[in-house]
């Protein structure tokens, strides 16, 4: 019996016509999907009219591991799977590297099928130097966690890239304030969205814009 492929397949981060052709094949065509969301997957799905008889199950981070083992069985029995997270591409701040990691070990296929990725995007208008771009993805919530990240890359002589989500981004920017004291801020909220905003600016500005903002916000900071 032929092994299965692992298809890493990014979706939309809001618009679902930035779906492509490709994805859109692979998902009509694999026998299983392996989705962060099952719940999220259903809407883009109903929304981009995707026509298909996949079983869709969830693997998030809390089920990483375990689920992990599940997928390798799928794939050793020959059945396609494709690996989706709620939005934009895997592995980016997303669950994945687990079953990645684990279907490289056994020798089986692993294809990505490129598409929209939040950083990318945010990347591509940035008015900001990105050369070099240190991405550090989420940071954690915890004060000290988040301030001792900071502190250890005050010297980098480059762009650093974070994720931030809503409630939680103001207290971000305040924390780069004081740990940098001055920088340069370029922020992207809610790509490709209803509510699309940009800002480019200084730290201390970042925080009075920052105040009340809802949403999924790329983050981009200079050290001046």
């Amino acid at each position: 019996m032929s092994l299965g492929k692992l298809y890493s397949v990014a979706l939309p981060i809001g618009n679902e016509l930035d779906l492509t052709r490709r994805a859109m094949q692979v998902l009509q065509s694999v026998d299983v999907i392996a989705a962060e969301d099952t719940r999220k997957f259903a809407a883009l799905r109903k929304r981009a009219g995707l026509s298909m008889e996949a079983r869709v199950f969830s693997y998030h981070g809390h089920n990483e591991k375990g689920s992990a083992s599940g997928v390798l069985a799928l794939l050793q029995e020959g059945k396609h799977v494709a690996l989706v997270s709620d939005a934009g591409t895997p592995r980016v701040s997303d669950p994945g590297y687990h079953l990645i990691r684990t279907v490289f070990e056994h020798g089986i296929p692993v294809i990505p099928i490129p598409g929209p990725s939040s950083l990318t995007a945010a990347l591509s208008i940035s008015p900001m130097p990105t050369d070099p771009l240190l991405f550090l993805g989420f940071v954690s919530p915890k004060p000290g966690t988040r301030r001792n990240l900071l502190k250890k890359h005050f010297t980098f002589q480059g762009t650093i890239a974070l994720f931030e989500s809503v409630h939680r981004v103001t207290k971000l920017l305040e924390a780069i304030e004081q740990e940098w004291v001055s920088a340069e801020i370029f922020i992207a909220r809610e790509i490709s969205k209803i509510h699309e905003e940009l800002f480019w600016g200084q730290v201390k500005e970042a925080v009075d814009w920052s105040v009340g903002k809802k949403g999924e916000f790329v983050i981009f900071a200079r050290r001046n």
